[in-house]
C-alpha cells in the first residue's frame, strides 16, 4: 500500500496569500476611470443691459397679485419665468412659460400670490418681496436674467419706498392714498436706448394705476463719483432728464409721477 505524504499548510499563510490576491484584484478595479457627473453653472445677468428686455411687475390694488410685463425682446422666442416670494412663514413660487413669437408687445401675464380652484382663491399673507428669474430661449444664445422686488404699502412705509438693494428710494410724501401698494423692481433692461452709461438701475416704482406725485423725491445712492451724473425718468413715452442735486454719496431729483428711473453718466 502506497503511503502519501501529507503536508500541512499553516492557515496564516493561506490568509496572507488570499489577502495579496484580493488587494491586487481591488487595485485593478480602482484603475477604472470614474465618471463624475458635472452640471453647468448657470450664468446670470451676463447679457449687456442694452440687449436685455424691459421687464416690470405692477401690483393689483389689494397687493395680492402682480402683472408681469415683458417688452423689447431682441433675441428670444420664449422664456421660462420663476417668481419667488416670501410670505409670513414660507418661500412660495409661481412658475410658467411665455411665447413671444406672434404676440403683441408688451406681453403681460397676471401672477397670483396664492392659488385658485373652482372659483375660490387662497391668498398668501404677508408678501413683502422676492425675486424674478427669467430664462430666455430661441435666440443666438440662451440667457438668464434675475432681479429683486419689494412690495410695499403706503401706510406701512409712510410714503418712502425702496429697492431691494437699497440703492434707490422714492419718497412720495402724502401723494398716494394710505391703502396704496407700490412695487419696486429692477427692470433688467431699458424701456428705450440711452446715450450715457448706466450706473444704477433702472428701477420701476409702480402701483395699480398711474399716479401723479406732489413734492416727491427720487434718490440714488452710489460709491462712484457722481459729478456729471443724470437721473432719467420714463413715464411711458420718452426719457425725461430730471433736475438733480448732489449730496454725499447720493444724488436726488424731484419726481412728478410713478414710473421707471435710472442713474446714468
Amino acid at each position: 500500500m502506497k503511503k502519501y505524504l501529507k503536508i500541512a499548510i499553516p492557515v496564516s499563510i493561506v490568509l496572507v496569500v488570499s489577502g495579496i490576491f484580493f488587494l491586487k484584484k481591488s487595485a485593478k478595479k480602482d484603475e477604472t476611470p470614474k465618471q463624475i457627473e458635472t452640471r453647468k453653472i448657470e450664468q446670470i445677468n451676463k447679457l449687456a443691459i442694452k440687449e436685455r428686455p424691459f421687464v416690470t411687475l405692477s401690483p393689483r390694488t389689494d397687493g395680492r397679485e402682480v402683472t408681469l410685463s415683458v417688452d423689447r425682446v431682441f433675441n428670444a422666442i420664449g422664456a421660462e419665468y420663476e417668481l419667488e416670494y416670501q410670505t409670513d412663514t414660507l418661500i412660495q413660487g409661481v412658475f410658467g412659460t411665455l411665447e413671444f413669437k406672434g404676440q403683441d408687445m408688451p406681453l403681460k401675464k397676471d401672477l397670483l400670490f396664492g392659488s385658485c380652484s373652482k372659483g375660490k382663491c387662497r391668498y398668501d399673507e404677508g408678501v413683502t418681496g422676492g425675486s424674478l428669474t427669467m430664462r430666455f430661449e430661441g435666440g443666438d444664445q440662451p440667457y438668464t436674467l434675475k432681479s429683486d422686488f419689494n412690495l410695499q404699502n403706503m401706510a406701512d412705509k409712510e410714503g418712502v419706498f425702496t429697492s431691494k438693494d437699497l440703492r434707490a428710494t422714492l419718497d412720495v410724501g402724502a401723494s398716494l392714498p394710505s391703502s396704496s401698494f407700490v412695487l419696486v423692481v429692477n427692470t433688467m433692461g431699458l424701456p428705450d436706448e440711452v446715450k450715457e452709461t448706466v450706473i444704477t438701475g433702472p428701477y420701476a416704482f409702480l402701483s395699480s394705476s398711474d399716479q401723479a406725485l406732489k413734492k416727491a423725491t427720487i434718490t440714488f445712492k452710489s460709491n462712484q463719483d457722481l459729478t456729471g451724473a443724470k437721473i432719467l425718468f420714463w413715464g411711458g413715452k420718452a426719457w425725461e432728464e430730471l433736475e438733480v442735486e448732489l449730496g454725499e454719496g447720493q444724488i436726488s431729483a424731484p419726481a412728478t409721477a410713478l414710473g421707471t428711473f435710472v442713474l446714468v453718466k
